[in-house]
């Protein structure tokens, strides 16, 4: 074949290479302009938080400055939308201690709002303004179905610029920022600054899963570095529709201390598997329990439902009717059993949780009576840790009073001795010690010492 001739084939199949169509990318769910379609279909109901603080004092003054002195301070959030006859959700810290709070529409309206209700205990403030005609209302999503990866959109006024949006994945559920007891924040590497504190976090079918509440940022930097929590939807539907209906939340609750269940908790508690609430203390209302729950009893089901940790178990509680009867599956000893417990109306005292530490290999704890302020036995101390034993990566301390080894109550050093021989020569690794430190009880798991 002459060479001229090869050189017009080469052409024509490079050509045709050239001209046929790019393939579709696998697995694209999000067609161009998704995320501007579903902006454009929600935005008008984002609305932007003005609060006006008092005067705030000069420079090294500790004082509020005097009343006509200094001029007010503005601040701005954002808000959303929640009913077309004028209820706007934001943040608690958003309108807190302020003189007075506008909310402003997109479309260039500006009212005074009142505050219908703000938990002490939630970041979630009601607000209510009168427009005299319906405003553009958010849909309610199910926060309960996100998942890591999933799209989300936020919309708020950071820095004071309306309207601003920031589109991201969710990156984590269920994040526990030590804020309240029932922390169960979404985290998502949307863009969130200063001004989003109270906006809406849409998902991609254009629906409220979450108000942009927090953002994480280190040292004295104050931008996104994508790290932000919002509080999840169903949250807020349960704290807004109280606030709308009675100003306060009115939630339940169960006196109880509670701590999480570890896989060394676990198989020293004989509790079937990691997960629930571990019973540290019974609190001043405690014995409306009817003697029914005792420390070291493990909390696995509320209603039938499993409870995966605390927070999960002071959520439910919160969301139970005051005065009703519910059902909790314990664990108690390794033996699986249910008991009726009536729902007290919330304790507003937060509820510390403490986590053990890592599991020794050894033992080497000493201990002696402990006496009263009165000279009176009321325990067993603990008095030396040998910092080659057990003990001394379990968590215990010196001066902590021994309650219980187990379930069993321990009065004198002989019998906290022989309780955690007894569990050593039974072969379990671990042995859960309840003790009273600086008046406070918790659930200590203690290594063993092996053969």
């Amino acid at each position: 074949m002459p060479w001229f001739v090869r050189l017009a084939v080469i052409v024509v199949f490079a050509t045709g290479l050239q001209a046929a169509p790019a393939p579709a990318l696998a697995g694209s769910d999000q067609p161009p302009g998704m995320i501007a379609a579903v902006v454009a279909r929600v935005r008008d109901s984002v609305m932007r938080i003005v609060v006006v603080h008092p005067p705030e004092a000069p420079p090294g003054e500790k004082t509020m400055a005097k009343a006509g002195e200094g001029h007010p301070v503005t601040r701005i959030g954002s808000g959303f939308v929640i009913d077309p006859d004028g209820l706007v959700a934001t943040n608690r810290h958003v309108v807190e201690n302020a003189t007075a709070i506008f909310v402003a529409t997109p479309d260039g309206g500006r009212f005074r709002a009142e505050i219908v209700g703000m938990p002490h205990k939630a970041d979630i403030a009601l607000l209510r303004i009168h427009t005299g005609y319906k405003l553009p209302a958010i849909k309610w999503g199910n926060s309960d179905a996100l998942r890591p990866g999933d799209t989300v959109i936020a919309i708020g006024s950071p820095f004071g610029f309306d309207n601003t949006v920031t589109a991201g994945i969710v990156s984590s559920v269920n994040r526990d920022i030590m804020e309240t007891p029932f922390d169960d924040y979404i985290q998502t590497d949307a863009a969130i600054n200063h001004g989003n504190s109270g906006g809406p976090l849409f998902n991609i079918n254009g629906e409220v899963v979450g108000m942009n509440s927090v953002l994480y940022a280190p040292g004295t930097y104050s931008g996104s570095v994508g790290l932000g929590f919002a509080i999840p939807s169903n949250d807020l539907r349960f704290v807004l529709s109280r606030l709308e209906e009675y100003g306060q939340v009115r939630a339940g609750m169960l006196p109880f201390r509670t701590q999480s269940v570890t896989a060394m908790m676990a198989e020293a508690i004989g509790s079937p598997a990691p997960g629930g609430a571990l019973i540290a203390a019974l609190g001043p209302r405690g014995d409306e329990m009817n003697g029914l729950i005792q420390p070291g009893d493990v909390i696995r089901t509320f209603n039938g439902e499993v409870v995966t940790d605390p927070r999960d178990l002071a959520r439910k509680a919160a969301r139970a009717p005051i005065g009703s009867t519910v059902r909790l599956g314990i664990c108690r000893s390794g033996t699986i059993m249910a008991v009726n417990v009536p729902i007290l109306a919330y304790d507003p005292h937060p509820q510390p949780i403490q986590e053990p530490g890592p599991p020794p290999k050894m033992l080497g704890l000493q201990f002696s009576a402990a006496e009263g302020s009165d000279g009176t036995i009321r325990g067993v101390a603990v008095s030396a840790i040998d910092p080659t034993g057990s003990a001394a990566d379990s968590g215990l301390q010196t001066g902590d009073i021994i309650l219980r080894v187990q379930q069993q109550p321990i009065s004198t050093p002989e019998q906290a001795r022989a309780a955690l021989q007894a569990r050593a020569a039974a072969k379990q690794p671990y042995a859960a010690v309840l003790v009273e430190r600086n008046e406070k009880r918790t659930w200590i798991p203690v290594a063993l010492p092996g053969e």
